[in-house]
């Protein structure tokens, strides 16, 4: 027996500390897999605002690329606004003009040569070019190149 004693004490021995090693292992896998689904959760969460952060970024971008649609509306409308004055304004001036010999002449041409006339007799007279902007309907601007029109007109004559 004293031989089988040594081997039985080394077989409990071994088995204990198989026990052991198994018993560690198993701890140390739960603790991996704790710390790993914390990680992962950490990971989630984070992933969870950059997604909220995304959509919040991808709802503004479309906010903006609304407004911004609607700004382009609002300029094509006031373009086409412009455009049919500006046809407006051409017509009248077409329909206002007769062609003789291929030169354009004015219908009204006597009454704007009047007008003129009548600046420059007002100047003559004395009145200051703002008080023959105001009586007459001309701008200051225009009354003042109608004066000087004249003036050179006069030298050259």
């Amino acid at each position: 027996m004293d031989i089988q004693n040594p081997i039985f004490v080394q077989i409990a021995i071994d088995l204990a500390l198989f026990i052991t090693v198994v018993i560690l292992l198993w701890h140390t896998i739960v603790n991996i897999k704790k710390h790993d689904a914390s990680k992962h959760q950490e990971m989630i969460a984070e992933f969870k605002i950059i997604i909220a952060q995304s959509q919040d970024a991808a709802d503004q971008f479309l906010e903006a690329l609304e407004k911004s649609r609607k700004n382009l509306k609002e300029i094509a409308l006031e373009l086409d606004i412009k455009e049919k004055r500006v046809k407006a304004i051409l017509e009248k001036f077409q329909l206002e003009t007769e062609t003789y010999d291929g030169e354009p002449i004015l219908r009204h041409a006597n009454l704007s040569q009047s007008k003129y006339a009548e600046v420059i007799n007002m100047i003559k007279k004395g009145y200051s070019e703002e008080e023959t902007a105001s009586a007459t309907g001309f701008p200051e601007g225009e009354v003042g190149l109608i004066v000087d029109l004249s003036r050179i007109k006069n030298e050259n004559i």
